[in-house]
């Protein structure tokens, strides 16, 4: 976009840029705040956008901490570049780079965030090189000792012999014998030697080199003759220490420097990535919404604020490009037209740089190639120019560059000279600008604009407005309706003679005087329009109101005909658990008996226990499936049915008694049942009764007390535990145990979360050591 350094200063571009490098995390991103310009390429801007909405999405659960304390290593690579041995800090730094890429990777491994995930993808991986740095230079960009063995070593028998020599002197400061001659009883050191603080008078007393003296000579500091030996070894493994300590640091500035640019590419990255959260964290704090970004030149802000003037800034709703491309704004002094001006070129440029803007989120803006903008006192002393010359000098140069892709900001057009000529230079200039197809608002106290917006096409008046009364601004900008100066009417509201006043009108040109009655008509019909708007939507709140009410109510009825329903089903499925248990007690008795073989079973035993598989009797309350009414079809034996409450098939084997009963048979049962809760069956129920009962007795001896649902993804996992609980609760275990492993404890959480109000557990525990544990759930059923 082609907009000079100094518009954007006008507009208050440079304060954006200030709070975004305030709101990066590094000096990356404060660089790329700094660098940050509006685009005209749509494609760029749209990315710019989708960037700061997903990283708004991503900052709701986690911020990227560790761009937090970045610093840039441009000089570390310059050094390495010409060969040049790096510092344990400056390694560090490096590290920083190299492991904050990889975060950056790992967060955005996911692809959730297209434009992120596209970003990161960029990052070039250098993990040996991070591990490298990181194993040999610490957190506090200290060497550690395990750089190297021969670093190991050297710093090892190094503190060996400062052990052994600081063990000697705290003898010798203790000993009787020499705590005479102490001056202080310490140990301390001169020029990297152990020594101690011998009195002047005392100095021939103790054998050794003496390496410094106090300023007031009354104290010298000797190293014993015993351990001068240890000292000179320390010094010699510390040469030796220090050699070591440059190889490690060349071979390790020497991998930096064949990692060079991609460290310098991921550096680039992590700027971006900074740059975009900087532009999230904005749009958070001042609530700030994405604008639709079109190409056709049109304009229109809901609710615009000027960004820098908080929540104090009145809002704004401007149009352009649509049914008219030129917008003639005028009012009174201190209106706020300048604020508009200003409000409508800052939030441009923000959202062609990829910012949110505070606006509704349905406001639009067009893409410009240009940004032209003459607002404010542009006298200049140094160029002897008078503030119209100056205009017209800015003015000239607009003329010269603006075409159909450009929008025009002009601030009090013919100003600063006579009002007539004024008038016709502001009415030329508009006339040149419209030639060009330019979108152009400007801002005028010139009647004669007022009348040229009426005349022409495409022209549109709008107004800022101000409240007679109480003579203030109001701020708020109304299109459709030129402003009035109001100058008589605050003259006379300020004490001026209603005479005078009168004089004053009668002064006033014809033509003036028409238009500002034709202002006012205007402004009475839409005073009436606006009331008759505000009843409509009065109206409009009620029947929202109402329909909301009629949206509860419904929902309402829902709800209960839902919970009835449920009530329903579950009361059904515990009478078909007691029933099944009932039927369960009695075959396994019925098998216990046939099973006996040291004596011949009882007869009369068995069939009683026949009897009882028989009698068992369904008597559900409720009707959950279709009502045939008064008149229920006839069952008679040999008919197919459906009972209806437990949704079970079989046949009748045993007509209707005088109770209205009949005998079904369901697979291995024969149940008593009420012929008003059956419902015919076309289907041949002896297959299917003889399928049912394969398929029950086949789970009866192949179900075990246990499911493994390890590696399974959450949904996965519960519909197999929910259809394993119906089987196992069906078969009457009472308790089971769920596997699902220890892992991240996600998959532990969702099966607990599960269980938590099944209809089936009565309570659930952690296994015992011996059953895995923390891994494995065990159920109890009720």
């Amino acid at each position: 976009m082609i907009v000079d350094e100094k518009t954007l200063i006008k507009l208050e571009y440079n304060k954006i840029r200030e709070k975004l490098q305030r709101l990066s995390s590094f000096a990356g991103g404060q660089r790329k705040a700094e660098e940050m310009r509006p685009s005209s390429d749509i494609a760029v801007i749209i990315r710019r956008l989708d960037e700061t909405g997903e990283a708004m999405e991503a900052m709701r659960f986690s911020e990227p901490a560790f761009l937090y304390g970045l610093k840039l290593v441009d000089s570390q690579l310059a050094k390495v570049k010409v060969g040049g041995i790096l510092s344990p800090a400056g390694l560090r730094e490096i590290y920083h780079i190299l492991n904050s890429s990889r975060q950056v990777q790992k967060l955005f491994a996911a692809g959730k965030y297209p434009r992120l995930f596209y970003l990161s993808s960029k990052i070039a991986e250098v993990k040996g090189l991070e591990n490298e740095i990181n194993n040999a230079v610490s957190e506090e960009a200290e060497l550690k000792d395990d750089a190297s063995p021969e670093l190991k070593s050297l710093r090892g028998q190094i503190n060996t012999l400062r052990l052994r020599i600081r063990n000697y002197l705290q003898e010798f400061i203790r000993s009787p014998d020499t705590q005479k001659w102490l001056q202080d009883s310490l140990v301390t050191e001169r020029e990297g030697r152990y020594v101690v603080p011998i009195r002047q008078e005392f100095r021939h007393e103790v054998r050794g080199i003496i390496h410094d003296e106090s300023a007031s000579g009354a104290t010298v500091f000797i190293e014993p003759a015993a351990v001068v030996e240890n000292n000179n070894r320390i010094r010699a493994l510390q040469r030796e220490e220090k050699r070591e300590v440059e190889r490690i640091l060349r071979k390790l500035s020497e991998a930096v420097g064949q990692y060079r640019v991609e460290i310098a590419g991921n550096q680039e990255i992590l700027s971006e990535f900074d740059f975009i959260y900087a532009r999230a964290r904005l749009a958070y704090q001042g609530d700030y919404y994405r604008p639709e970004i079109n190409a056709r030149g049109i304009l229109e802000i809901s609710r615009g604020r000027h960004p820098l003037l908080g929540q104090d800034a009145v809002p704004l709703d401007i149009r352009l490009g649509s049914d008219f491309d030129v917008l003639v704004i005028t009012g009174p002094n201190t209106g706020g037209k300048t604020v508009a001006l200003k409000t409508v070129g800052l939030l441009t440029l923000m959202a062609l740089s990829g910012l949110f803007i505070p606006a509704r989120e349905n406001s639009r803006i067009s893409v410009f190639k240009k940004l032209f903008v003459d607002i404010g006192d542009e006298q200049s002393i140094e160029q002897s120019l008078s503030t119209f010359s100056s205009h017209m000098t800015n003015i000239i140069a607009i003329l010269e560059k603006a075409d159909k892709e450009s929008l025009v900001l002009m601030d009090e057009v013919g100003a600063g000279t006579d009002p007539a000529e004024g008038a016709a230079l502001a009415r030329v200039i508009l006339e040149e600008l419209m030639r060009k197809c330019s979108r152009v608002i400007l801002t005028t106290h010139q009647s004669e604009l007022k009348y040229f917006a009426y005349q022409r096409e495409r022209v549109k008046n709008a107004s800022v407005e101000f409240n007679p009364v109480s003579l203030q601004p109001t701020y708020k900008l109304s299109i459709g309706m030129p402003g009035q100066s109001n100058a008589l009417e605050i003259a006379s509201r300020l004490g001026l003679k209603t005479e005078l006043v009168q004089q004053a009108r009668q002064l006033l040109p014809r033509r003036e005087m028409e238009i500002g009655n034709m202002i006012r008509h205007l402004k009475e019909s839409q005073s009436q329009v606006e009331k008759s708007q505000q009843e409509v939507e009065k109206l409009l709140a009620e029947l929202r109101e109402n329909k909301q009410s009629l949206e509860q109510d419904r929902e309402s009825f829902e709800q209960e005909k839902t919970e009835v329903m449920e009530k329903s089903r579950l009361e059904a499925e515990r009478y078909l658990r007691e029933i099944k248990r009932e039927a369960n007690t009695a075959i396994e008795e019925f098998k216990e008996l046939m099973k006996e073989k040291e004596k011949p079973p009882k007869w009369h035993e068995v069939e009683q226990a026949r009897q009882k598989i028989r009698q068992i009797k369904v008597d559900f309350p409720g009707e959950i499936e279709k009502d045939y009414g008064v008149n229920p079809p006839k069952i008679k034996a040999g008919d197919y049915v459906t009972i209806r409450n437990i949704k079970q098939k079989g046949y009748v084997v045993e007509g209707p008694n005088n109770q209205g009963e009949v005998v079904v048979q369901v697979g291995i049962l024969k149940l008593n049942v009420n012929q008003e809760q059956l419902s015919p069956s076309q289907e041949k129920e002896e297959i299917i009764s003889h399928r049912r009962h394969q398929g029950f007795l086949e789970k009866a001896r192949t179900i075990s007390k246990e499911i493994d649902v390890r590696g399974q993804l959450a949904e996965d996992a519960l519909y197999i535990v929910d259809k394993y609980l119906e089987d196992a609760n069906l078969l009457g275990l009472d308790s089971v145990r769920i596997i699902h492993g220890k892992g991240t404890g996600a998959l532990r959480t969702a099966v607990r979360h599960y269980l938590k109000d099944h209809r089936y557990v009565k309570s659930y525990r952690d296994g015992l050591r011996e059953e895995g544990g923390h891994g494995v759930t065990v159920v109890e059923f009720n």
